[in-house]
């Protein structure tokens, strides 16, 4: 051992710790240093017990002049300490300060954290996020789009990143979403209602995760009551989703996969053509495809979300040829830039993936399709009676008539002009 160690470990035990006999004079007296220090709790004076149980509270003094009362802790068989901040000395009383020092020490030797009522010592909004997105959305629920879900939550709360999610107050949370709702014209933000809402149904689901037992909030979500930002919301409807508009919107989307070709092409045209949700498509794998072009898509593990398997018309198949052995069929996608980009191609300003599924659904039915093999064929349950429970036939002739129907009525529908269509509600 060196000199030089030898003398800091003197040093060490000689330091004495700053005992000071307590009360609100001797506190006042306390006078700033270069750096910071503290001051402890002597409850003594002249021999005598000072009025209250609070060994080890202290008063951290900044070189500012600024005081507030902290109490260190030990939980049963360690040595370690833990700090907990109790508050400034201007607004609470010495007495609460010993009161709450003394609870601090009965819940560390009863095990429990003494720090766990405190919004600041929970995990950052980001880092709750993360894990939320993590073992709630993609570990338990499955959710294809969860990593969209996060960047639209990241986006939108941009300021709460580096926040203990515990300290996020419900009023911030409803002026959050008023203004994703309402928009600012100062901060060229504009109103995004339909976003609103769904930031609301993420953010409520967030919370209600973070507050679980094991949660990094300790009390009750902090949007139980909240109401909906929005409620001008209307059932899903467009323009383009029925009538001659119906097969404007095929063919500009074709249009579009024509443009843009490659990968992205081969993926927009089997989501005209076999009406599966995006995320279910953009995962499809060539595993998935028997010898019969057969696409037995696994089953969801989402909520409320099903899958069926669907025999691939002749077109399907010589879009997706040459035919691989294994892997992603379209390999990795930005589904968000591709759906900006058809909007662009299209002339269908407002154009989403799932859209394409009410078009089919709709021209199926013109088409005279059964409504049992149209389920079927777009991963709904059939409005079937208790007789849904004796059938068992599986269908697949059935829906692969049905599918080259539907891909003989695109391929009539591509080969006319291409009249844009403007996007817009009905």
């Amino acid at each position: 051992m060196t000199e030089r160690v030898k003398f800091k470990q003197q040093e060490r035990k000689r330091r004495k710790a700053n005992h000071v006999y307590f009360t609100d004079a001797s506190i006042a007296a306390l006078k700033p240093r270069k750096t910071a220090y503290l001051a402890w709790d002597a409850t003594t004076k002249e021999g005598q017990r000072g009025p209250g149980p609070a060994r080890r509270l202290a008063v951290l003094v900044s070189p500012l002049g600024t005081k507030s009362y902290r109490c260190v802790f030990y939980y049963p068989g360690s040595s370690k300490p833990h700090w907990r901040h109790l508050g400034k000395v201007n607004e609470m009383t010495l007495e609460q300060a010993r009161a709450k020092t003394g609870e601090t020490q009965e819940k560390a030797k009863q095990g429990i954290d003494p720090n766990a009522d405190d919004p600041t010592k929970s995990d950052s909004f980001k880092a709750a996020l993360e894990d939320y997105i993590k073992h709630k959305q993609i570990g338990d629920k499955g959710n294809k789009s969860a990593l969209e879900t996060q960047k639209v939550m990241l986006t939108s709360c941009a300021d709460w990143h580096v926040r203990p999610v515990a300290s996020i107050r419900p009023n911030e949370i409803e002026r959050l979403l008023w203004l994703v709702r309402d928009g600012d014209a100062a901060k060229g933000l504009k109103a995004r209602p339909y976003l609103a809402n769904r930031l609301y149904s993420h953010l409520k689901d967030f919370f209600s995760w973070c507050a679980r037992p094991t949660g990094s909030i300790k009390t009750t979500s902090p949007m139980i009551g909240m109401r909906k930002p929005w409620g001008g919301a209307k059932p899903r409807d467009r323009v383009w989703f029925k009538g001659k508009a119906g097969d404007e919107a095929i063919r500009g989307v074709w249009t579009a996969a024509e443009k843009i070709q490659g990968l992205e092409a081969r993926y927009l045209k089997l989501l005209l053509l076999s009406g599966k949700r995006k995320s279910t498509l953009a995962n499809m794998r060539w595993e998935e495809i028997d010898d019969d072009w057969y696409w037995d898509a696994p089953a969801s593990q989402v909520k409320n979300k099903r899958t069926h398997g669907v025999p691939l018309p002749v077109s399907a198949q010589r879009v997706l040829k040459p035919r691989q052995s294994q892997g992603l069929v379209f390999g990795k996608l930005d589904l968000t830039a591709l759906q900006q980009q058809v909007r662009e191609l299209s002339g269908i300003s407002d154009w989403f993936p799932h859209g394409m599924r009410h078009v089919m659904e709709t021209k199926l039915a013109e088409l005279k399709v059964a409504p049992h093999i149209r389920d079927l064929l777009l991963d709904h349950v059939p409005a079937r009676g208790s007789g849904a429970g004796y059938d068992h036939h599986h269908y697949k002739s059935e829906m692969r008539e049905a599918m080259e129907v539907w891909a003989k009525h695109i391929d009539k529908v591509v080969r006319t002009p291409l009249r844009v269509v403007e996007g817009g509600r009905s």
